[in-house]
């Protein structure tokens, strides 16, 4: 597994510093505030009380070159208040400089996080990589989820800037940051700052006017980059050619949504059980009342029936369980090899920890139990889907 980037908005911050000669202003200044302190001292500390010690000399020489001066000090011979003029002179001069540079450096940075330039810095955020016409359906069902929870949303894409100031806009709102590039690449990745990432949802990607036919190629290179990069980041893939899916399996991707896979089965029901289809696109709608909600099991539950938590989520939520997931751990390599550790096995582990992998195929799987028994027994690995109007 590559090695987390370090951030470089610090060294960017100085890169810009330095080309906008910030420091060669800052320097001289520093030169004409300590040679007129140095001045003044040699020239009024004998003759005038205010300039009684080498502090007072700098006092005077900050003030005097950031402000008009307090009067508390005024110099007394032709030549300190000659050297007070060059110093006010000055002061107007650098100190206005270094006011812009500094400015200049913020502005550059809010004009190239507007373009989505900028390294995004969240952490447990969402990655939505790629843009399509469901694209904003996505986005909403993700803000509905995210009702109790708010979770950072990160855009990667290349859209144009008219249209990212246009969801900018509609989002306002939400804790929403865009970034422009082809997710495809992992420098663009690591922009998104993927190793401290929730999950990543991958998209038939169409921004910056690609055509659909090269969609599926571009979600399978950016799934083994990201999984390359950050191999604990759940990822969730848009798939249009089913015959695709067979690489996204190999790129041990988390969840595959294949487009139009049960075209077939509702165009039947429509047929057989009119009214079947609506019902099963209203449980989808991002308007529907009624939503499906994904709940951890209470530990007051574990090791009861399915029965009593189904009793009182209905009785407490109004809401519905329809069923149970299991996630089921994926084979380790620590799981076949024996305990006292033969040759063989130290021999097997070493190869192992030489390539930097665990066992081909380790991919945790998730079990899905429709309309489960009511004597069903629940434990730990359980969750339960349900519908209901609130998260329960």
């Amino acid at each position: 597994m590559p090695k987390k980037s370090k951030p470089s908005w610090l060294r960017t911050f100085f890169f810009i510093l330095k080309r906008e000669r910030f420091f060669s202003i800052l320097g001289a200044t520093l030169f004409i505030l300590l040679g007129g302190a140095v001045t003044l001292h040699f020239l009024e500390s004998r003759v005038n009380k205010g300039v009684a010690n080498f502090f007072d000399a700098v006092y005077w020489a900050v003030i005097s070159m950031t402000t008009a001066g307090y009067g508390d000090i005024v110099p007394t011979t032709p030549a300190g208040r000659f050297v007070a003029i060059i110093l006010v002179l000055s002061g107007l001069l650098l100190f206005s400089m270094v006011t812009a540079t500094v400015a200049s450096v913020f502005v550059e940075k809010k004009i190239r996080e507007g373009k989505g330039l900028e390294t995004v810095k969240s952490k447990d955020h969402i990655v939505l990589c790629g843009w399509n016409t469901h694209a904003e359906e996505v986005i909403e069902g993700l803000l509905r989820s995210m009702a109790v929870k708010k979770i950072p949303l990160v855009l990667v894409n290349e859209l144009s800037e008219d249209e990212v100031e246009s969801l900018k806009y509609k989002y306002r709102d939400q804790d929403f940051r865009f970034l422009r590039g082809d997710f495809t690449r992992e420098d663009v990745l690591a922009r998104t700052n993927i190793f401290q990432a929730r999950s990543a949802i991958l998209l038939a990607d169409t921004s910056g006017q690609r055509s659909l036919e090269k969609a599926d190629e571009r979600t399978i290179l950016a799934t083994l980059a990201i999984k390359s990069m950050a191999p604990e980041v759940k990822t969730c893939a848009e798939l249009l050619n089913p015959e695709n899916k067979q690489h996204l399996n190999r790129a041990n991707v988390d969840e595959i949504v294949l487009r139009g896979e049960h075209i077939g089965t509702l165009l039947a029901s429509a047929s057989a059980s009119p009214g079947l289809p609506r019902v099963i696109s209203s449980l989808l709608s991002s308007h529907e009342e009624n939503k499906l909600w994904k709940l951890e099991i209470p530990e007051r539950f574990v090791g009861k029936p399915v029965s009593e938590l189904s009793a009182y989520l209905k009785e407490n939520s109004q809401a519905l369980l329809i069923a149970l997931l299991s996630e089921q751990k994926g084979l380790v390599l620590g799981d076949i090899l024996t305990d006292d550790l033969s040759a063989i096995d130290q021999f097997i582990k070493r190869k192992f920890e030489e390539a930097e992998k665990d066992l081909p195929g380790r991919k945790d799987r998730v079990l899905v139990t429709l309309n489960p028994p009511d004597d069903a027994v629940l434990t730990r690995e359980h969750s339960a889907v349900v519908i209901a109007r609130n998260r329960p």
